[in-house]
């Protein structure tokens, strides 16, 4: 090992010490990595000259005198996650402790990438202006669909119009920073897995129901996408045939909801009819409406159990604008679950007000930590 490699590597090293642990001093540094206080103490300084940490107050119960203790610098780097849904551009900015630092959505009035790329820079624009900003270091992006990993492309999308788009390309070019470009639901498992109900479970699913059904899937911790970046396209369906009348999706609950309401007397609900007027309904009472909400419990739970029965997870955790109505669904849900299949998961729903854009910042800071440390160092030197 080269001279030079040794010292990224103890860079490194203690650049992770001090985020894991903090405030630190020097020698405490040394103590925990087993390194001598000469090569700790060059490392330490040059990270302070890269401002990539800083001086911190001492613990309460330090002791000894004159030792100096030391910190992370959360704003030496800030980065940005998108989620473009089929109406809005959502993005979040977050500091290097991933606090946030500003949020904006804005509509998607045009369909199409040019159209995505250019509310994507405007997203970015209108976050760094709000949170006092000058540049991302990184930027992490969900969108609907199956991102080829070969290619960075968009294939089976729920926009047709980006069937095809070469996402990862076109957004790097668009925001001048690296950029990872992800599925939206595994974005929003990942999120799950770092700051929700899925935190401390190697084994689980995201399911997502809302206008389509997808999963995401966490396998022994980690985001297991399959060979093409299809895993957990449950609700797949060709362009040229109609939606699963059995389906989950919000299309398949409103088609039937709508049938039942034209046989029905004395609801509340009127057509057209909407999921939310459904979901609000079921909350008054409203027996047509009870009555979807549970066949809409049923059609999860079949699309939990077929999840199960081939990966055989410890949770589910739902999402999506339909999974997210908990305080309907997830009895019903866990009762039809434990009929189909005779080792029935847990079944959570979503913790988190924005799972995809969580996912999407904590993938972005993955990728901006792995190169942080030697291009400000080298930046700095």
């Amino acid at each position: 090992m080269t001279g030079s490699l040794v010292r990224e590597v103890n860079l490194q090293v203690v650049y992770r010490a001090v985020r894991e642990v903090h405030p630190v001093s020097r020698a405490q540094l040394a103590r925990r990595l087993g390194t001598s206080k000469p090569t700790t103490g060059r490392s330490v300084d040059a990270l302070l000259a890269a401002g990539l940490i800083r001086e911190a107050a001492p613990p309460a119960d330090a002791t000894g005198y004159g030792a100096v203790f030391f910190e992370p610098c959360p704003d030496a780097a800030v980065v940005l996650g998108l989620d473009v849904g089929s109406r809005y551009v959502r993005g979040l900015l977050v500091d290097l402790d991933g606090v946030q630092l500003a949020r904006a959505d804005l509509p998607l009035t045009a369909a199409g990438g040019p159209a995505v790329l250019a509310r994507a820079v405007e997203v970015r624009d209108r976050l760094l202006k709000q949170a006092g900003v000058a540049d991302v270091s990184a930027a992490a992006v969900g969108m609907g669909g199956v991102i080829d990993p070969r290619t960075g492309e968009v294939r089976v999308a729920n926009q047709h119009e980006l069937n095809g788009f070469a996402a990862t390309a076109e957004f790097h070019a668009a925001l001048g920073v690296p950029v990872v470009v992800e599925n939206d639901v595994n974005l929003a498992a990942v999120g799950e897995g770092a700051h929700g109900a899925g935190a401390g479970v190697r084994n689980f699913a995201f399911l997502s129901v809302g206008s389509g059904v997808g999963a995401g899937l966490v396998l022994a911790g980690e985001l297991h996408r399959g060979q093409h970046g299809a895993a957990g396209e449950i609700d797949y369906v060709r362009a040229d045939r109609e939606f699963d009348p059995r389906s989950p999706a919000a299309d398949a609950f409103l088609a039937h909801a709508e049938q039942r309401l034209a046989r029905s007397s004395g609801s509340s609900l009127r057509s057209p009819v909407t999921a939310e007027a459904v979901m609000a309904a079921a909350r008054t009472g409203d027996t047509l409406a009870v009555s979807l909400v549970r066949l809409e419990a049923a059609r999860i739970a079949r699309a939990a159990a077929g999840l199960t029965r081939v990966v055989d997870v410890e949770l589910i955790v739902l999402g999506g604008g339909l999974g997210l109505n908990g305080d309907l669904l997830l009895e019903p849900v866990r009762a039809a679950l434990a009929e189909l299949t005779p080792y029935p998961p847990r079944v959570e729903v979503s913790r988190l007000g924005a799972a995809t854009l969580t996912g999407a910042v904590v993938v972005a800071l993955r990728a901006v930590l792995e190169d942080l440390v030697p291009s400000r160092v080298a930046a700095a030197g």
